[in-house]
């Protein structure tokens, strides 16, 4: 760097790099870190903190100060489907009428966290309980509370005068907050759910857990009212001066590089790279570590193109083969609605007037000019957490007296997710119907099938198979029902009268608001089922897909995050949970990229 240069903050010209096959040649960085998402930019803050080490940080997507729409509150539904999208689509479900889901997924600086909902959940403690029984050793609630307080920073609210401070972090460097603008409709929609016998929770992140309905706390940053992902916060420009640090952008990891020289114990020395299919293609060498952090379903399809996983699936599409691990992308599980379900509401009560393209210009110039309007609003205010064998709340009998089974992480855990949006939202396949009304839908989040992702063909630029594998097993099924006739009894509670205008019941299976139109006692099992098929879909939260385990029989890394039989090879993201969570997972990733930086630090010390 000449003299009166300054470090650029980002890199997008590989010519910097070698295209040489001779490892000799390569540059070199300490840690080669795959995926600049969630957990990504944790591990590259955390990791150059110490002026020793050389971090090389890739991210296929650019910078997401460049995506206005990403740091807008409100402008999540607008992401799916954009540049800052993988849009990815899973294989056909045979049991939802060979339907194809949608898969949003961040492809920008700051990974899916820079285009989701916004909700800052850290995971009941049962969870963390549950992942550490299952074989992540250090990662029970006990050890990982003190992780869970140093990531956020959170700025109390008057308006939720019974949340407690000492439940929240306020040193750390995420900034969390309780959403400048809330619509009347969400208020009484928890209202709705206390006449259902669904108790008020005044924090779903408090001691007492997240069960009953309330307010989600946001990583919507108080100051400015923008989104503060783990990009924005983490990837200060300060931390992005460090000259220890290189972030690269639209650049897609293509493979890990291995020395095989002992085959029994391939050791990870690099990553192959390009800007594209017929691109150059250029490798870095990583003196310690590569650790792949790419999200649960890019991190598999990485794995598996470099070699690592099952070995006849490798060899079907032409991989060589550099280790055979039979359970990477495996115990892939995603967080199903059976929904989403459609009510009609007075104009009034509703935000779908931001569709308007006056009307959400208006808005955008306020949240621009003065931070405040309805662009500050969360998509998704609230929920309820509820169990399904809660005796309080008026579920159903399942047909045939089947007997729901307690997939739930623990006693005080839910099984069941009633989430909602104060407009209509559509499917996020495109474009919302007009008209004006709320969104709900019944999440199952603990659900006992399990899908997979596998190889569609040897090239990462070739999406995945991505096979949720849904509604797998009857208790999954009756799960979802119950939960579904649920959402139709919210929208016929008193609290909701002469704001839902549901009609007295319909069988018009065609009409968009159909089952919300429909009466909670008339509806049959078999049409909720029938409903479920041809329209429940996941809620994006994919887990699992190289999880922690005891061994690589059940899983791909273990409580260090070192993959199975690999040397210098690691995974930290999604992927890595060991089942998913009862709530929504960003928090549990940074956590445990704060943990595996951690352990990184230790190990190099060692």
């Amino acid at each position: 760097m000449g003299a009166g240069q300054s470090k650029q903050p980002y890199v997008s010209d590989l010519k910097a790099f070698t295209a040489d096959d001779k490892p000799e040649s390569w540059k070199e960085y300490d840690y080669v870190i795959v995926g600049g998402g969630t957990a990504g930019c944790v591990l590259a803050s955390r990791l150059s903190e110490d002026e020793n080490a050389s971090v090389l940080l890739i991210e296929a997507g650019g910078d997401y100060k460049k995506e206005l729409l990403s740091t807008i509150p409100f402008g999540w539904p607008k992401l799916p489907r954009t540049p800052v999208d993988w849009n990815f689509k899973s294989v056909e479900q045979p049991r939802n009428n060979n339907r194809r889901y949608p898969v949003p997924r961040g492809r920008v600086l700051g990974g899916t966290g820079q285009i989701n909902a916004l909700i800052y959940q850290p995971g009941t403690s049962e969870d963390w309980d549950e992942w550490e029984r299952m074989g992540a050793a250090g990662f029970g609630y006990k050890d990982m509370l003190p992780y869970l307080r140093k990531v956020e920073s959170f700025t109390p609210s008057e308006k939720y005068p019974d949340m407690k401070p000492e439940d929240h972090g306020n040193g750390g460097l995420w900034k969390t907050s309780m959403a400048k603008h809330v619509t009347p409709l969400h208020v009484k929609l928890m209202e709705a759910c206390n006449e259902l016998g669904i108790k008020s929770n005044p924090d779903f992140n408090g001691a007492n857990g997240n069960m009953g309905t309330g307010t989600f706390t946001t990583f919507i940053n108080p100051t400015n009212q923008s989104r503060h992902s783990t990009a924005e916060a983490y990837l200060s420009p300060d931390v992005l001066k460090r000259p220890n640090l290189t972030v690269v952008l639209k650049t897609t990891t293509e493979k890990i590089v291995f020395d095989t020289s002992n085959p029994d114990e391939p050791r990870a020395i690099g990553v192959q790279i390009s800007q594209g299919p017929d691109a150059p293609k250029y490798r870095v060498k990583a003196k310690r570590e590569v650790i792949v952090c790419a999200g649960a379903i890019s991190t598999p399809h990485i794995l598996l193109a470099s070699g690592v996983g099952p070995k006849e699936e490798l060899e079907k599409v032409g991989v060589s083969v550099v280790k055979d691990l039979s359970q990477v992308g495996k115990n892939f599980v995603d967080h199903m609605a059976g929904g989403p379900v459609f009510v009609r509401t007075k104009p009034q009560w509703s935000l779908d007037y931001l569709n308007n393209p006056v009307s959400g210009l208006v808005a955008l110039g306020k949240w621009l000019v003065s931070s405040s309007g309805p662009m500050t609003s969360m998509v998704a205010p609230g929920a309820a957490f509820v169990r399904t064998d809660d005796t309080n709340i008026k579920f159903d009998p399942t047909p045939g007296g089947y007997q729901i089974k307690d997939t739930s992480a623990g006693p005080n855990s839910p099984d069941i997710e009633l989430l909602w949006f104060p407009l209509i939202t559509g499917d996020l396949s495109g474009d919302p119907p007009k008209g004006n009304g709320f969104t709900v839908g019944a999440i199952v989040l603990k659900q006992e099938g399990s899908g997979s992702i596998t190889l569609k063909t040897s090239s990462v630029y070739d999406e995945p198979n991505i096979d949720h594998n849904t509604f797998s097993t009857e208790n999954d099924w009756h799960v979802a029902a119950r939960g579904l006739r649920l959402c139709l009894r919210l929208a016929r509670t008193k609290a909701l009268e002469g704001i839902a205008i549901p009609k007295a019941h319909s069988k018009d299976y065609d009409d968009f608001y159909w089952p919300g139109d429909a009466d909670p006692d008339q509806i049959t099992e078999e049409e909720l089922r029938s409903y479920m098929q041809a329209h429940s879909l996941p809620i994006f939260h994919p887990t699992s897909t190289a999880r922690i385990a005891p061994s690589a029989d059940t899983g791909v890394v273990d409580a260090r995050l070192r993959v199975f039989g690999v040397k210098g090879l690691r995974v930290c993201d999604a992927s890595v949970l060991p089942r998913n969570v009862s709530g929504h997972p960003a928090v549990p990733v940074v956590a445990i990229a704060e943990k595996t930086a951690d352990i990184l630090k230790e190990d190099a010390r060692a």
